[in-house]
């Protein structure tokens, strides 16, 4: 079984293929990749997915990115999705926010994790959300658990 973990960017740069797997190489993860970094999916500008091997032993996490100019309406649906969720919350000044966060958005990057993820796992991912959310100015989404600011506390509670 799996779950999501997003980041609700509200920039429309957005780091490379290389320069996620430069952030995680400089902070010392030792990982694999796919596409790799000799395939020329890997160097594609607009790239949409990615999956990360952080240990031969464990499921890899995959990373999907989905932006309001793409061609599917994956992003439109998920951004409407999570605005009707959050506008039936009461209101709140955690609530106002992550409204405007999600009006704001304008790419997801979208996380899919093994429930069984490791401890070192979690550090691996850590790394790279903070990174994405550095990189774009991105909220953190956890399913379960809800939306959370750029402090790393929680704006809303969503079920």
């Amino acid at each position: 079984m799996s779950f999501y973990i997003r980041v609700f960017s509200q920039a429309e740069d957005f780091p490379s293929l290389s320069a996620i797997c430069d952030e995680l190489l400089e902070e010392g993860y030792e990982f694999s990749t796919s596409p790799g970094k000799e395939e020329p999916d890997f160097k594609i500008q607009d790239w949409e997915s990615m999956v990360f091997q952080y240990n031969p032993e464990s499921k890899p996490v995959f990373l999907e990115r989905n932006t309001i100019n793409g061609e599917d309406n994956l992003f439109k649906e998920e951004q409407k999705e999570f605005l009707d969720e959050v506008k039936a919350l009461p209101y709140s000044k955690g609530q106002k926010k992550a409204v405007e966060i999600l009006k704001n958005t304008v790419q997801i990057y979208a996380f899919e994790i093994d429930e069984d993820i490791t401890e070192e796992g979690w550090e691996f991912l850590e790394s790279i959300l903070d990174f994405l959310c550095d990189a774009t100015d991105g909220y953190v989404q956890v399913d379960e658990e809800g939306i959370y600011g750029q402090d790393g506390n929680l704006l809303v509670e969503l079920e």
